[in-house]
């Protein structure tokens, strides 16, 4: 059966490739197609393919200057850090709110933003500030890092994470001498 399917196939891509057709019916009533003509066929016209040329594409016009997102059109940065806190600070009774200073080296170029880990979940920022605020951050010792990302999230340099610490007072544990 398999074997038939190719065959009718084949015979098929033939006459597709055929520029004439010839059409006849045989003694038994069945309907014969044949690439070479025979005593009573009759010529059968094809029509030509459909085919399709799309319009020139416009020509490209080149920019004068490269776009930002371009990789050499990034800016080198030097280096970013956090600012605040300090690695080591102890910070009192900030009421879950941490606020954040980054320096970024030469300076955050348009589109490029700082991405902020706090205990390595990432934190949102508002875009291109470099000084925010967090929150809530409960007492405890953390670890805080910053990097910049480019406009397609593409890490370009990161800061060493600081750790500090918040320590909150409580009533049921005064800061009193014994």
């Amino acid at each position: 059966m398999r074997w038939i399917l190719v065959a009718l196939l084949m015979s098929c891509a033939l006459v597709a490739q055929a520029e004439e057709v010839w059409r006849w019916v045989d003694e038994n009533g069945v309907v014969h197609f044949s690439d070479r003509p025979r005593p009573g066929a009759e010529r059968v016209e094809l029509n030509r393919p459909q085919t399709y040329t799309p319009p020139p594409l416009p020509a490209r016009q080149e920019t004068a200057s490269p776009a930002p997102s371009e990789p050499d059109a990034a800016p080198a940065y030097t280096g970013v850090r956090v600012v605040s806190p300090a690695a080591g600070e102890t910070l009192w009774n900030i009421a879950g709110e941490l606020t954040v200073q980054v320096e970024v080296q030469p300076g955050l170029a348009p589109g490029h933003q700082l991405r902020v880990s706090l205990d390595g979940q990432r934190v949102e920022t508002p875009p291109g500030a470099t000084q925010f605020t967090v929150s809530p951050v409960f007492r405890g010792e953390h670890r805080l890092s910053v990097a910049v990302v480019d406009e397609n999230g593409r890490e370009l340099v990161s800061s060493e994470p600081v750790t500090f610490y918040v320590h909150q007072a409580s009533l049921q544990n005064p800061n009193r001498p014994r």
